[in-house]
């Protein structure tokens, strides 16, 4: 079965990164499916009517993205019932629907171009958008190839993420169910410390065992910022079989990277270190320099981080390295902002004046300028305080200002992980 999705607008060409087509990826992959092409196309009413005319030809499931708002260039309903050749109609709950949700927000902007997101297509299904005005519609329909009428489907979706997501999981992702009896599981192992070549090296005895001879399992491996993960899934109609499978793989990879392993699916390295501190009941506090505040922001992503996160101090200047984290000026003036010694100084000050069981800092040349012969570009100093002892860490980071920035605080976190462990 082929399933294609197309989602139009001119921004997906300029630069705007479409999120939703690894969304509608991933959640197909999840179900044993799987996209057979994505085209982003442009507003353009005749560039979208040829796109949607070749995917009504070769695809048996055709989901579009985009286009069902109110305005001129919102033209999906309009063009998809052209080339269906089917009418549209005034779908008046629908219309309750949109003008009850402006009531609610006490938004007075509704204006007649707002009713044109209650056309429907005739004959389809209305697809309820509890997060927004644009409903989205199914449509099956007969379509002749070679002599014979083929029964395809047609979805239309919203193309904000926040619309699209929960529609696609209600409507859309359960009729799809219905296509494959097949049982496919799938496992995320979140891990840090190793570059991508060593992980991949030693699970390969892995890899080969449990692929040689069977085609239902599949393994991948994605290199983030100095975080690497292992993808792993298994096919089949017999549910014990694959999660003996699932297990056994889980069991072996397990015991070869150990402590490497910080989780696994939706774990985060913020999730993670945030359980083992509340499970320690321990404090945390941050100096950050040229991270400038991203470890901050990645610990206080996981909910209920005020439990166990005392705060950051986001020391930038040597001026307030100096006069709030005490790091000593013959330090900076002898050694340098980025050293170990200044690394050691900030972790120190940060755990003193919060009164934290441990604390983290972080000091380095991110770039694009700043670097020397002696201290390049990259060159990131990490220190780890607890009240036993203060350790301090020396990387050297390649990649742009972005690139260094992340790696360096995925590593921070990585480490200090493995010192509350």
């Amino acid at each position: 079965m082929r399933i294609e999705l197309i989602c139009s607008g001119t921004e997906l060409l300029t630069g705007k990164l479409n999120t939703n087509a690894g969304y509608i990826g991933g959640k197909l992959y999840d179900i044993g499916l799987e996209l057979s092409a994505v085209i982003d196309v442009s507003d353009r009413k005749s560039e979208f009517e040829a796109e949607l005319k070749r995917a009504l030809d070769r695809s048996d499931i055709i989901i579009t993205n985009g286009g069902l708002g109110p305005t001129f260039d919102d033209i999906t309903v309009e063009t998809a019932a052209q080339c269906l050749g089917v009418e549209l109609y005034r779908d008046e709950s629908v219309l309750d629907d949109i003008k009850t949700f402006f009531q609610k927000r006490k938004i007075k902007s509704f204006t007649k171009n707002n009713e044109k997101q209650a056309n429907i297509l005739k004959t389809a299904v209305v697809l309820r958008n509890k997060n927004g005005t644009a409903p989205g519609q199914m449509i099956h329909f007969q379509h002749k190839d070679s002599q014979k009428k083929l029964r395809k489907t047609l979805f239309l979706l919203p193309g904000p993420p926040r619309e699209m997501r929960p529609m696609f999981d209600e409507f859309v992702e359960p009729f799809l169910k219905s296509y494959t009896s097949v049982i496919k599981k799938n496992e995320i192992i979140h891990t840090a410390g190793l570059g991508e070549s060593f992980v991949e090296d030693l699970i390969k005895p892995v890899i080969d065992n449990a692929t040689f001879g069977n085609n239902n399992v599949e393994f991948g491996i994605l290199a983030h910022s100095a975080v690497i993960d292992i993808k792993y899934s298994v096919s089949g109609l017999d549910e014990i079989a694959i999660d003996q499978t699932m297990g056994n793989i889980r069991y072996e990879i397990e015991n070869l990277l150990k402590e490497n392993i910080f989780g696994y699916g939706k774990d985060t390295l913020s999730s993670v270190i945030g359980g083992l501190l509340k499970e320690k009941k321990k404090t945390l506090c941050l100096a950050e320099s040229c991270t400038g505040g991203l470890i901050a922001k990645k610990i206080t992503d996981a909910a209920g981080s005020s439990a166990y996160f005392n705060g950051s101090i986001i020391s930038y200047s040597n001026f307030l390295k100096m006069k709030i984290l005490g790091v000593k000026k013959e330090t900076l003036d002898t050694f340098g902002a980025v050293s170990s010694q200044t690394a050691y100084e900030m972790a120190k000050g940060a755990l003193e004046i919060s009164n934290s069981d441990i604390a983290l800092s972080v000091t380095g040349i991110a770039g694009p300028g700043g670097a020397a012969k002696e201290k390049p570009l990259g060159l990131v100093y990490i220190g780890i305080a607890s009240k036993k002892s203060v350790e301090t860490y020396e990387y050297n980071f390649i990649g742009n200002r972005e690139e260094i920035r992340e790696r360096a605080a995925n590593t921070a976190m990585n480490l200090l992980r493995l010192a509350i462990l």
